[in-house]
């Protein structure tokens, strides 16, 4: 079995599974926070008839219901086609979509595409993650994961603001479009097989050992008893999922699930796809300034997440979703709070500084759920 000679053993091979994990992330990131820059854009205005607030939320959110599908898609299908096929699926998808997307003149049309993308999206973040902790040791798992998120930021805003100033469609085009090139990137990187003697192959590749190398040897037997607990809990089935016994799955999968729904239901979203918009909207700032600052506000996402992604092995996971939750609470409470009072302009200038505060404290704590 040679799939991974195009990368080598070792160092290599790991650098290449991290650099395709990275790059499915960007492409994750980058896809998520375009349109919010797009939404103050003249032209996008234009070309689908001035669309009220509704439809525009309508737009928004086909993206995020399509992730949903593409999340309960990968429940289902996942272990079937293993996480590198998943992967490749979603990257189809995102190539369909983001070309969709670039090339629409309708609503409707660019309702589907984003649907589309979504539903890739969904795949791509929900088997990403698992890839890269499956195929690293555990010692840096909670690093390598948590350096995948820095690059969902990077980006988003910056390259929006730089095609507005050319005419016409192009403007809002072309960004949409750029989202293809990291597909095409993740493709190119990808590496999948499958069936467990090709597995401890690939594990043997990954750590640049030999099959009687005791690390190899313990990992391979912890992953067997892994599998054969699995089966006696009955939770390769979705039902075994539900089961509270040994094992305590349902309960396992309760604060997981909850940990994910607590890391969109903060407020992310909001800031993410319409800050241009409330910077616009609610403390009267023009749509260039507007597009700088949000620049700046996910500046400070990428930043926050420095430190989860070189400490957090050593910060605990637990702690830090705590101090997060709670600093993430005060922040949206007074943003909303000094937001109400529009005709002030020191409560403008205070709603702005949480904004930045906001970011910070969830690219350094709460987005690291996944990990």
């Amino acid at each position: 079995m040679v799939w991974y000679s195009c990368y080598g053993r070792g160092k290599p091979l790991r650098t290449a599974i991290a650099a395709c994990c990275l790059a499915a992330f960007l492409f994750f990131g980058y896809d998520q926070g375009v349109f919010g820059g797009i939404l103050q854009m003249p032209d996008y205005f234009e070309q689908f008839d001035h669309p009220g607030d509704t439809k525009t939320g309508i737009i928004v959110s086909s993206y995020c219901l399509g992730a949903l599908a593409g999340c309960i898609l990968s429940v289902f299908v996942g272990d079937y086609f293993g996480r590198g096929r998943m992967i490749w699926i979603a990257m189809g998808f995102m190539l369909v979509g983001s070309t969709l997307q670039a090339s629409a003149f309708h609503v409707s049309h660019l309702i589907i595409g984003r649907a589309v993308t979504g539903l890739g999206t969904g795949i791509d973040s929900s088997t990403v993650p698992m890839y890269q902790s499956e195929l690293c040791e555990k010692e840096h798992r909670g690093r390598l994961v948590s350096c995948e998120v820095p690059f969902i930021g990077i980006g988003i805003y910056w390259i929006d603001f730089g095609f507005q100033y050319l005419p016409g469609s192009v403007g809002w085009r072309t960004p949409i479009a750029i989202q293809l090139v990291f597909a095409i990137a993740v493709i190119f990187l990808l590496v999948a097989r499958g069936c467990e003697d090709e597995a401890i192959d690939v594990l043997c590749a990954v750590v640049d050992r030999e099959r009687d190398d005791p690390y190899i040897v313990e990992q391979v037997e912890a992953i067997r008893e892994a599998i054969a607990i699995d089966r006696r809990a009955c939770a390769q089935k979705i039902s075994g999922l539900f089961k509270n016994g040994k094992l305590k799955t349902r309960r396992r999968v309760i604060l997981a699930w909850l940990g994910l729904f607590t890391n969109q239901m903060v407020g992310i979203n909001m800031v993410v796809y319409y800050m241009p918009t409330v910077l616009v909207q609610n403390v009267g700032q023009t749509p260039r300034l507007a597009q700088i600052v949000a620049g700046f506000v996910q500046v400070m996402f990428v930043i926050g997440c420095l430190l989860p992604s070189l400490r957090l092995d050593q910060m605990g996971r637990r702690m830090t979703m705590m101090c997060g939750c709670g600093g993430l609470g005060v922040c949206m409470m007074l943003i909303a709070a000094l937001l109400s009072q529009k005709t002030k302009k020191g409560a403008n200038i205070g709603a702005v500084a949480f904004f930045f505060l906001y970011m910070l404290i969830f690219g350094a704590t709460i987005n690291v759920v996944p990990c």
